[in-house]
């Protein structure tokens, strides 16, 4: 290797030559990125000596010269500089959003922004989006490849049977009704702030065929205990009924027929006391604040047309602890297409439902009701929302399968 023929003096001469080193990052900035790197980076073991280091970066120095222009070297360094000062900018920016929500964002995130007018405001026609639906029921949609079991639980004040429906996996090898059997010692009531009522103390037994269910209670039952326990195995029972579709239920006590009741007398096949349909549903709260997610509950006379129903649902059950489902203020009129089992609720102008989470669970009372009077479709007019949860306001909202969906813990 050729011998260098620079001197000490021209060394130091070229040296002081050399263009300044300017960085324009603020000193925190830099100090808050080498910390962010050193907790990130493993301590390293440097096994170079320090004069080895000097060694390199004098021989660096002396070559650097003759292998690049000054020119490019400093418009080169320059641009490097620009780079990593960016690169700082952007790894600062991520160090300000703390770690646990880097990846991962709120249902505020990805709410739509409202449309403005001319003028800046927020347009009349607003579109009100839920990142994660609110809804209480079953809809078609969730039942594809799904089996819909629903249970009349008494709530905890014994007052009302709260329907509650399992969506569980359809099973080629097991039919509805043995699923519905099967599932009822699955269900606990106390984690559903309901009472214990299931499983049924009984053998249920069923004519596939003919559809006759055999309901065989033992000797000890409970169920003619009182005008209450009866009341509440009629409502059980007659649950069954519209579940399984079930066109008979026969009764009989330790393999004999018949059931002795207190109230009811010897029975030896089942009756339902009220007919199905033409109710209207109210809000159940398990804790009483009128805060939570309610559960929508069928209860009272069966109403005469679907606007009595509506206009009953405005008002509180105080005696079954039940919550209005439709507010007051809200007024509105139908009109019913009973041939195409349509029904159309215009708002008044002034009068239309929130935006908010609570108008969600009014629409399904809406819906659930519907349903009893065997409407399919309901339209909703003059809303001044175009979507709210799962519900496009725009198009015809299908009725809900079943009340008060729930799952079971995996």
């Amino acid at each position: 290797m050729k011998k260098s023929e620079w001197s000490d003096k021209d060394l130091e001469e070229l040296l002081r030559q050399m263009p300044k080193v300017k960085d324009s990052r603020d000193p925190e900035d830099i100090y808050q990125n080498i910390t962010i790197r050193m907790n990130k980076r493993k301590t390293r073991n440097w096994i170079m000596p320090s004069a080895a280091a000097a060694c390199a970066l004098l021989l660096f120095f002396i070559l650097a010269p003759g292998l690049m222009p000054w020119d490019a070297s400093e418009e080169n360094a320059k641009q490097m500089a620009d780079k990593s000062s960016g690169s700082n900018e952007i790894v600062m920016e991520r160090s300000a959003v703390p770690e646990h929500k880097q990846d991962s964002f709120s249902a505020e995130q990805f709410q739509t922004k409202e449309p403005l007018d001319e003028k800046g405001n927020e347009k009349n026609q607003i579109m009100s989006v839920e990142a994660i639906d609110q809804t209480t029921a079953v809809y078609e949609e969730d039942t594809i490849g799904k089996e819909v079991l629903t249970y009349a639980i008494p709530d905890v004040d014994v007052q009302n049977l709260v329907p509650v429906s399992l969506v569980v996996s359809n099973d080629d090898k097991r039919s509805k009704f043995e699923l519905f059997k099967e599932y009822m010692s699955a269900i606990s009531e106390k984690d559903l702030g309901l009472s214990e009522y299931y499983p049924l103390n009984a053998k249920l037994m069923l004519d596939e065929e003919n559809r006759i269910l055999t309901v065989d209670v033992p000797a000890d039952h409970s169920y003619s205990l009182s005008t209450t326990t009866e009341r509440l195995l009629n409502k059980a029972l007659a649950n069954v009924m519209t579940t399984l579709d079930i066109k008979q239920i026969n009764l009989m006590t330790d393999g004999k027929p018949g059931i002795e009741f207190s109230h009811y007398g010897y029975v030896d096949h089942f009756e339902p006391e009220d007919q199905p349909g033409n109710h209207a549903y109210y809000f159940y709260y398990t804790d009483q604040s009128n805060n939570s997610k309610p559960y929508i509950v069928p209860f009272g006379e069966r109403q005469n047309s679907i606007t009595e129903a509506f206009t009953e649902m405005k008002k509180d059950r105080e005696e079954a602890k039940l919550a209005a489902s439709i507010p007051e203020e809200l007024s509105f009129e139908t009109e019913e297409n009973k041939k195409d089992k349509e029904l159309t609720i215009r708002f008044e102008k002034g009068a239309a439902i929130d935006g908010n989470q609570s108008a969600i669970y009014t629409i399904e009372a809406i819906l659930l009701t519907a349903k009893e009077f065997d409407y399919e479709f309901v339209k909703l007019e003059n809303t001044n929302i175009d979507k709210i949860g799962r519900f496009d306001l725009n198009q015809e909202l299908k009725v809900p399968v079943a009340a008060n969906k729930f799952s079971l813990p995996q």
